[in-house]
């Protein structure tokens, strides 16, 4: 018992810690995208074309998927979000450098919190899919995915929005894209200094709860608790 004991408290500290590297990567690459999505073209066009194509994606998922009344609220919600995505894609060919230079950062934080909110959730569930399928690779047997249940999904889907959006609402307001070329690595780097601690403190949190909701799931198939589509007709 208290091996067992143990070895949870190992697991959730290994899932904190990993939690908080991915926060920093995460971090990382948000502010480098958006960087790139406002002086480059190129990369705003490969963005905007990447997000529409997955917001259309998520959006035709939805609207085929035949769901009785209590699944129409979370059908609107992923229609809302898949609409998000779309407008993430629209703006970044419109969110051009010299369009938006010498507006106030209150008018520009909007666009870059919709921005990171895409671009985090597709780096956040690419890098899901990625370890899932090392995991399963690794392991003779049959793995159990590092997320799979329903909570397990909305934990992270919620944290890598805030994700998103406190590092878009950062770069907005310290106006990180009007820096001259020669300036922008030390715009950048100020800003990961307020960056970093909040990736840290999100993915650790999501470290938490998805090693929490993933003890909690086996310990229910331990003690029987869960059920099958088969325990009605038992």
């Amino acid at each position: 018992m208290l091996d067992y004991q143990i070895k949870n408290y190992v697991l959730f500290a290994l899932s904190m810690f990993l939690g908080g590297l991915l926060g920093i990567v995460i971090s990382m690459v948000v502010n480098l995208a958006l960087i790139e999505i406002s002086i480059s073209p190129f990369f705003s066009m490969y963005f905007g074309v990447l997000f529409i194509l997955v917001g259309c994606l998520i959006l035709w998922r939805v609207l085929s998927h035949e769901a009785q009344d209590p699944m129409q609220m979370k059908k609107l919600h992923l229609s809302i979000f898949a609409g998000t995505i779309i407008l993430s894609g629209a703006l970044c060919f419109l969110l051009d450098r010299k369009m938006f230079v010498g507006l106030a950062p209150w008018m520009k934080v909007p666009l870059y919190m919709t921005l990171g909110l895409a671009v985090a959730f597709a780096l956040t569930f690419s890098i899901v899919d990625v370890l899932n399928y090392i995991l399963g690779f690794c392991q003779s047997s049959i793995a159990k995915p590092i997320v799979e249940s329903s909570q397990q999904v909305y934990l992270v889907l919620v944290v890598s929005l805030a994700m998103g959006v406190m590092f878009g609402f950062t770069f907005g307001l310290l106006d990180v894209e009007d820096e001259q070329a020669h300036h922008i690595r030390v715009a950048l780097m100020r800003e990961e200094h307020y960056c970093y601690p909040m990736g840290i403190v999100l993915g650790a949190l999501a470290g938490f709860g998805n090693e929490y909701f993933r003890q909690k799931d086996d310990y229910a198939c331990y003690q029987g608790i869960a059920q099958t589509e088969f325990d009605e007709d038992i």
